[in-house]
C-alpha cells in the first residue's frame, strides 16, 4: 500500500482560494497535507461528540460558505445568482448573508455541508453583457464624484454618453458586468487620487463636484469599510459638521484664497500646517484667517 500524498495541493477555486488546515480544503481541494487532515480529523471528531450527546444535526460552521458568498458579490455576482449557480433556493443565501428580519433572526451561523459544499463550489462566471448587481459601481461612482471628479471625466473616462452615465450614477439604469468591471478598474485608479486643479476650469469642476455629491448625501471613498457590502457610510463622513474635504483642505494650506472651509475644516487644516512645522503667522498670510481662533489647547501650547 503507498504512502498518502502530503504534497500540499493548490487550491483552484481562485475566488474562493481555500486556506490550509480547513475542511474546505480537504473535501473540495482534496488536499491531504498534515494541517488539512488534522481538520478533517477535528470535524470528525467534533461530529463524532455531538452524536453521542444527542446533539448532533448536522450542520456545520457557516462562516466559510458565507465568506465566499460575499466574495463573489464583491466581484459583481448578485447573491441571486450565486444560489442560481450552487442550485439553492434563494432564501437560503438571503438567510446565510442576512438572517430573517421579519422574526429578528441573525444570519445563520451553521449550515448543512451539503449547503456548504454547493456555495464553495461556485466560481465567478460572467458574461460581459450580462446585468449584475449595481450597488458596488453606483457607490463607487459617487464617491468619486465627492473627492472631487466630475461626472463628464469619469463619462469619459468609461466611454459612456453623460446622459446615460448620470442614470447609471443615481443608481435608475441596470449595469453589465463590463461596466461593472470597468467601474472597478477606474475606482482603484482615481479613488486616491485628486483630480487635476491646475487651472480655473479644473478647480471649478471639482469644486461643484463636490457640492453635488454634498448635496445628494454620497459618501467619499475612505467613508465605507466595505462599499459592496456595508449598509450605509460611516456617518461622521456624511455630517457637515465633522465631514472633511481633503481635497479643499490642501488647496487652502497651498494658498488658493478661493476654497471655502467648514469649521471643522480649518482646525484639521491649522492642525496640519502645524504638524509640519508650519508657524500661525505664515497660516494666517496664506489663507487670510486667523489662525489661533482653530487651534486646540494641545496645538496651542506646542505654538507657543
Amino acid at each position: 500500500m503507498s504512502d498518502v500524498d502530503r504534497t500540499p495541493k493548490p487550491c483552484h477555486h481562485k475566488i474562493a482560494n481555500h486556506q490550509h488546515g480547513t475542511y474546505a480544503a480537504y473535501t473540495l481541494d482534496r488536499c491531504r497535507c498534515q494541517p488539512c487532515v488534522n481538520a478533517k480529523t477535528d470535524y470528525e471528531r467534533d461530529r463524532r461528540r455531538q452524536k453521542a450527546y444527542g446533539r448532533w444535526n448536522g450542520l456545520i460552521d457557516a462562516e466559510p460558505a458565507r465568506k465566499h458568498v460575499r466574495t463573489l458579490m464583491s466581484q459583481g455576482m448578485g447573491w441571486k445568482r450565486v444560489a442560481h449557480a450552487a442550485g439553492l433556493e434563494p432564501s437560503v443565501v438571503w438567510k446565510l448573508l442576512y438572517g430573517d428580519r421579519a422574526r429578528r433572526l441573525e444570519p445563520s451561523k451553521r449550515i448543512r455541508p451539503a449547503t456548504a459544499d454547493k456555495l464553495l463550489a461556485v466560481e465567478l462566471d460572467l458574461a460581459d453583457g450580462q446585468t449584475t448587481d449595481r450597488t458596488g459601481a453606483v457607490r463607487r461612482l459617487q464617491a468619486l464624484v465627492a473627492l472631487g471628479w466630475s461626472m463628464s471625466k469619469l463619462a469619459d473616462q468609461l466611454g459612456k454618453d453623460l446622459r446615460n452615465f448620470a442614470s447609471v450614477i443615481h443608481g435608475r439604469r441596470d449595469i453589465t458586468v463590463a461596466t461593472d468591471r470597468a467601474v472597478r478598474e477606474l475606482f482603484t485608479d482615481l479613488a486616491m487620487q485628486l483630480p487635476p486643479q491646475n487651472d480655473w476650469h479644473n478647480k471649478s469642476a471639482a469644486t461643484r463636484a463636490r457640492n453635488y455629491a454634498r448635496k445628494h448625501g454620497w459618501a467619499p471613498p475612505l467613508a465605507w469599510d466595505d462599499i459592496d457590502n456595508d449598509d450605509r457610510p460611516s456617518t461622521a463622513a456624511l455630517d457637515p459638521r465633522t465631514a472633511l474635504d481633503d481635497v479643499a483642505i490642501e488647496r487652502a494650506l497651498a494658498g488658493d484664497r478661493s476654497v471655502r472651509l467648514t469649521l471643522a475644516e480649518k482646525r484639521e487644516a491649522t492642525a496640519r500646517w502645524q504638524q509640519r512645522g508650519g508657524s500661525l503667522k505664515e497660516l494666517e498670510r496664506r489663507t487670510g484667517w486667523r489662525a489661533g481662533r482653530y487651534t486646540t489647547p494641545t496645538q496651542e501650547g506646542t505654538a507657543a
